[in-house]
């Protein structure tokens, strides 16, 4: 039996497994860029039942001592340290995906009392028409953020990576729009297994309007390509990405950075203009704790833990599902919609706003989704431009919107900010903590569940860094 000969009702999971030498094996294919179908055959075919199956394509994913079991680490651990606490033959459990009955599911004793948790369905946040009038462009945007005194002071994202976790890039649409070949690292770039297009070589879409709202505001960054949207499980064809793809590729970034520090830029900053759009795409009931979006012990988040712990800023987009969205894929719920990853207080998570300083209709609203932290989003940035043009509709390029161009935006400024203050300076917590005290205060109480502490100031948090007078 294949996954995509599953019966239907089968729920797609993330289990816990003890450590043996191929799920290690299976986890060095995913870092070498390689399938581990092979690796796993064997193991696949010892563990299959009429009612489980082991996706053996997905491979094994490290958790270490567990997901609740953070090293005490910072910044300046890259290398050496990092190798001595997460190489994969310290790590005694393992994350492998199965397929799996829900009446086996429910059996107190299924995977041996291990955990399991749900791999959920995510995706690109980008805001559908009705919500597609520009309200201003690149240049108008630049204005709001006073990027002319970033550049000034040298802040041009010089030797800092951002990774574009999302549908892929493609380099050279991005050159056309912004005149200039902005600089990839292919190399370090990760491309799922199931994937053949090259890095930078991807359809214009999504990600490439990520990279552009990122390279508007920090020219000079090195993109890092993690076309993890299009990673979707083998066979499952209306499925656009798991939680599950996106820690494999997380698995790839804390390897290269943390742990070999092969990525040589001086920091990274990690873009992720996705999620999940409803509290009904999660298959357990609310309480459970084998559940995603309300789950702050769901194992992704111990490696978003860990890239921050080294240095790491990850940005998240807050959701286009608040009050007043026109989008249908809503289903008309406004309330407790920043869920899983989007809510953890790790995360710097970004709300939109246009460039008249009002939030965007469907800029997903806090409190966050019962369970997570409460008090989201972070702070606002900017969207609803006409900016990479991407998408073309009966009009002419619609702009580039949702929470996914703010995020994007937010990025390319902690980017430009992170050109004179590395993370061994100030680090990643540190870093919020600014562009939060910085921020443009609107909405009245600060923090509200609009804005969070307000309008993202580049500015202002370079001055209060003391990198810029």
């Amino acid at each position: 039996m294949t996954p995509w000969e599953m019966p239907t009702g089968y729920v797609r999971v993330l289990v816990q497994r003890d450590q043996n030498s191929v799920l290690i094996g299976a986890a060095n294919d995913l870092l070498k860029g390689d399938s581990p179908v092979g690796t796993m055959r064997d193991y696949v075919h010892e563990n299959a039942a009429p009612d489980f199956l082991i996706d053996g394509e997905f491979g094994a994913l490290p958790i270490w001592d567990g997901v609740d079991q953070r090293p005490a680490v910072s910044p300046k651990d890259r290398g050496e340290k990092a190798f001595s606490l997460l190489e994969l033959e310290k790590s005694k459990k393992f994350l492998v995906r199965a397929y799996v009955s829900p009446a086996t599911l429910s059996k107190p004793d299924f995977n041996d009392g291990e955990p399991v948790w749900l791999d959920s369905d995510v995706r690109g946040l980008l805001a559908l028409p009705p919500a597609n009038q520009a309200t201003g462009d690149t240049e108008t945007v630049r204005q709001d953020l006073n990027t002319s005194v970033l550049q000034d002071n040298g802040l041009y994202g010089t030797d800092i990576a951002v990774a574009i976790v999302d549908t892929g890039i493609c380099r050279s649409h991005l050159a056309r729009r912004l005149g200039f070949n902005p600089a990839l690292d292919v190399s370090n770039s990760w491309t799922p297994p199931t994937v053949a297009t090259m890095p930078g070589l991807h359809r214009i879409g999504h990600g490439t309007m990520c990279a552009y709202g990122v390279l508007s505001v920090a020219p000079n960054v090195t993109l890092l390509d993690y076309p993890l949207l299009l990673g979707r499980p083998a066979g499952e064809h209306t499925v656009s990405a798991t939680i599950g793809e996106m820690m494999r590729g997380y698995l790839v970034l804390i390897w290269r950075w943390a742990l070999t520090a092969v990525i040589p830029q001086s920091a990274l900053v990690v873009n992720n203009s996705w999620g999940i759009f409803h509290p009904s795409l999660d298959d357990f009931a609310p309480g459970d704790p084998r559940r995603y979006i309300d789950n702050p012990g769901h194992p992704f988040r111990l490696y978003i833990a860990l890239l921050k712990a080294f240095g790491a800023d990850v940005l998240f987009a807050a959701g286009n599902c608040g009050d007043g969205c026109p989008n249908a894929v809503c289903l008309q719920r406004t309330t407790g919609m920043i869920m899983g990853a989007n809510a953890y207080d790790e995360v710097l998570t970004l709300a939109g706003c246009d460039i008249h300083d009002l939030r965007v209709c469907y800029s997903s609203q806090g409190p966050s989704i019962a369970g997570m932290p409460q008090q989201k989003p972070d702070i606002t940035a900017y969207t609803q431009f006409l900016g990479s043009k991407v998408l073309r509709g009966p009009r002419g390029f619609e702009p580039d919107t949702g929470t996914s161009a703010a995020c994007a935006v937010a990025s390319g400024c902690v980017a430009a900010l992170r050109t004179a203050q590395p993370p061994t300076a100030t680090d990643p917590a540190a870093m919020i903590r600014v562009l939060q005290a910085t921020a443009h205060l609107m909405g009245g109480a600060v923090p509200n569940y609009d804005y969070g502490y307000g309008i993202i100031r580049p500015v202002a948090a370079g001055q209060s860094l003391g990198i810029i007078p």
